[in-house]
């Protein structure tokens, strides 16, 4: 039962082969045609497994076959719940990288979910740079440089998340989205149209080394959060 509650699901990507087709099996053809696309099996798997976990959490939520679910999408590609025309009650947002995914189901639209694993390919500097507010960039730079991934993903899973809870993409310019860099985790200052600060919850979320995390919703939106794992039956 949610309530008021917010309940994040973390979930492995890695699965044996008959479990992966019991996951083939409850996707669409629209899921399924998208899933072919992938070039390389490691993430057409990903995508499979990932898709397939998330209807089978929001089913537990709707009192509906896995297979049953319909999706609608936002002008911005968001998706939400839509069951013969109707928009549930239930929000949720979905999160992957690596083999790990993460999903926040709540009672409010406006939530926002990332996770990432941390990978040494990414340009961190450059990300820096394109992509963090000054005193972001500043706080940054004067880190000992080992602990410079782990504030590099809290900032960004912290932006991410934001940019996931208002739906509307890659265009939002994530500079705007200044977090704190010490002490609890809050937004300093979001971009004009979404409200102030402070009317935003930030959540990091710990699920251990070499991943970071972050919920952000609404601020009066909740009363805790929850944790919940899935068992394949």
């Amino acid at each position: 039962m949610l309530n008021s509650n917010i309940e994040i699901w973390f979930e492995d990507l890695s699965v044996t082969d008959a479990e992966y087709w019991q996951y083939w099996d409850v996707l669409d053809d629209k899921e399924r045609s998208r899933a072919l696309r992938f070039v390389h099996k490691i993430h057409r798997d990903r995508y499979v497994v990932s898709h397939a976990k998330l209807r089978v959490i929001l089913a537990s939520y709707i009192d509906t076959a896995p297979g049953h679910i319909r999706f609608a999408e936002e002008e911005f590609g968001k998706p939400y719940l839509s069951m013969d025309g109707k928009e549930p009650d239930v929000k949720f947002n979905l999160s992957h990288s690596g083999d790990k995914m993460l999903v926040a189901v709540g009672l409010h639209d406006r939530l926002g979910v990332d996770i990432e694993e941390w990978n040494d390919r990414i340009d961190c500097d450059l990300v820096v740079n394109s992509c963090f507010a000054e005193v972001e960039r500043c706080f940054w730079s004067g880190l000992p440089e080992d602990r410079k991934d782990a504030f590099f993903y809290r900032f960004w899973t912290r932006k991410e998340s934001f940019v996931k809870a208002v739906g509307v993409g890659i265009g939002l310019d994530v500079s705007k989205v200044i977090c704190s860099t010490v002490d609890a985790a809050r937004f300093l200052s979001v971009p004009e149209g979404y409200g102030s600060a402070g009317d935003w919850r930030l959540v990091d979320l710990d699920f251990g080394s070499g991943i970071s995390a972050a919920l952000t919703a609404p601020a009066k939106c909740y009363d805790r959060i929850e944790f919940r794992r899935l068992e394949l039956k």
